[in-house]
């Protein structure tokens, strides 16, 4: 596996805690307004960021169960402009799926006042992560976008997959890409295989149809 560039993740990373925050519903900590709630949800959205491929399934199921023309089309853009192949970014399969330490790249994000991790208990008592956000976060997003277009595709793909998962939880969008079979039986410590080929043809046969 290459040598993570861990700027890179970072820049994803922050895209997802940002766009994906809501309001901080007390008082929260000085310096962040914003919160992004579960350890788990981050590193589901940011598989579905890093494999377009498997994104595009998700897609054309909504299509299939909805109608709505807008994920089909979005499918069909992830395979027209080739980001199986260039958008891809290898993820590892854990115990509990797709998984990467974000140690370093939450480091990065706290080093400059973006982002803030911090424990807490659950309503259930349980032991969970939350990640607090900046203003400054959000500022310095929509100012890359404003002068930097390449950064558009974080803008635009974070939106479609916060829309694709909706409110799930870590939990349920995870034991949901393990209904991918590619996905759920790759080994533990091994990377998780592109499934391209697979939903081309699907996506192919939807069209035919359509």
């Amino acid at each position: 596996m290459a040598k993570a560039d861990y700027h890179r993740n970072a820049l994803r990373i922050l895209f997802i805690l940002a766009r994906g925050s809501r309001p901080v519903p007390d008082a929260g900590v000085e310096g962040f307004d914003r919160v992004f709630t579960g350890e788990s949800r981050v590193h589901a959205l940011d598989f579905w960021m890093r494999y377009p491929d498997y994104l595009a399934d998700e897609l054309l199921t909504l299509f299939e169960a909805t109608s709505d023309p807008s994920y089909l089309d979005e499918a069909r853009r992830i395979f027209d402009q080739e980001e199986p192949d260039l958008r891809r970014v290898p993820m590892l399969r854990f115990y509990f799926g797709a998984y990467e330490p974000l140690d370093t790249v939450l480091g990065i994000l706290k080093s400059r006042g973006l982002v803030l991790p911090r424990s807490r208990v659950t309503a259930m008592g349980r032991k969970g992560h939350e990640f607090l956000v900046s203003p400054r976060a959000v500022e310095l997003l929509d100012r890359m976008v404003a002068e930097l277009s390449p950064l558009g595709w974080y803008e635009d793909r974070v939106a479609l997959v916060l829309k694709v998962a909706g409110s799930r939880g870590g939990f349920t969008l995870k034991t949901r890409q393990h209904e991918r079979r590619e996905y759920h039986d790759t080994k533990v410590d091994d990377l998780i295989p592109t499934t391209a080929g697979r939903v081309r043809r699907r996506l192919e046969t939807i069209l035919e149809k359509a």
